[in-house]
């Protein structure tokens, strides 16, 4: 008869594993963009300067300013006193000569008879004072311009490893059964015990 059972209980476990991945996102179409510079032209002009001067011309015509007037002036006054004095040493030469016959009835009658000198003048006696600068056209040309500027996306890549679960239901066990009755000592303490007879 067997008196022990001894039931052994394996592990039990559950496995969940996931795979890993590559999760990749497609890039979206390039960009592009344009910049247009239009062209230009500058045109810079500047007009024919001409600039008289009739400063002589009207000093010819004795139109003069006032500070021209008075120089002008000046130089006649110095020109008439230098004239007096150069017909008043002629006439003093000339008194010196009284002795030579010649009365001063002569001198002042030669005197009277002299005739001033006169000339044929056309006015004005000269022209006006001509200047000029000719005029210039500068011209800045700027040509048109395109600039392009390209995005290029990039496509996103995300690794995600894999995973492994294990989960334990049951650990493993032995179980040990004695599957006979309790055995007394003495055998007579037994409450079932029968004295056999001998």
């Amino acid at each position: 008869m067997q008196l022990i059972r001894i039931t052994s209980i394996p592990m039990k476990c559950e496995f969940e594993v996931e795979p890993a991945r590559l999760q990749v996102q497609r890039a979206q179409n390039p960009r592009q963009q344009v910049t247009v510079t239009p062209s230009r032209l500058t045109l810079s002009s500047n007009d024919i300067k001409v600039r008289l001067d009739t400063t002589d011309l009207r000093a010819s015509l004795n139109q003069r300013s006032s500070a021209d007037f008075a120089t002008y002036t000046a130089d006649l006054g110095r020109q008439a006193a230098s004239m007096a004095i150069d017909d008043a040493v002629q006439e003093g030469s000339e008194m010196q000569r009284i002795e030579d016959g010649v009365s001063i009835a002569q001198i002042i009658q030669q005197k009277m008879m002299d005739q001033p000198d006169s000339a044929m003048v056309f006015l004005p006696t000269v022209g006006p004072d001509i200047s000029w600068e000719p005029g210039n056209l500068s011209t800045d040309y700027q040509p048109a311009s395109v600039e392009t500027d390209w995005q290029i996306m990039k496509n996103q890549m995300e690794y995600i490893p894999g995973k492994f679960h294990m989960k334990i239901l049951q650990y493993p066990d032995v179980k040990v059964e004695y599957l006979g009755g309790p055995n007394y000592v003495p055998p007579s303490a037994d409450p079932e015990y029968t004295e056999t007879s001998a």
